[in-house]
């Protein structure tokens, strides 16, 4: 007798132990997820930007100098290095910071001097 109820006394403790893993785990992978495309939302997914302590610790990847987050005329945001006029993209609040892309994207109109 007491066999069987040190069994059935298992059996519910291990259910017990998987519906809390089940609960952590969804709950844990809450911001995994991202929300479904259509689905009849009218208003476009906001854009992102970068965060203040990203922008602190940003360093040009050519001089090794602090980067400034600009916005042109058209919305779109960049990081400028003031020092040599590089500009770097960011996308989706995502900065591509390759020397490459500074190059490309250089404004001398931007140098401060």
């Amino acid at each position: 007798m007491w066999k069987k109820i040190a069994g059935i006394l298992a059996v519910v403790a291990i259910g017990f132990l998987i519906v809390r893993a089940v609960r952590q785990y969804r709950r844990d992978n809450v911001f995994d997820t991202a929300p479904a495309a259509g689905g009849g939302a009218s208003t476009p997914p906001a854009k992102r930007s970068i965060s203040p302590e990203l922008l602190e610790i940003l360093a040009d990847p050519a001089d090794k100098g602090p980067v400034k987050l600009i916005t042109d005329n058209s919305g779109k945001e960049w990081l400028l290095n003031p020092r040599n006029g590089f500009r770097y993209p960011v996308e989706d609040g995502i900065p591509i910071m390759l020397i490459e892309e500074g190059e490309k994207h250089r404004d001398e109109s931007l140098i401060e001097k």
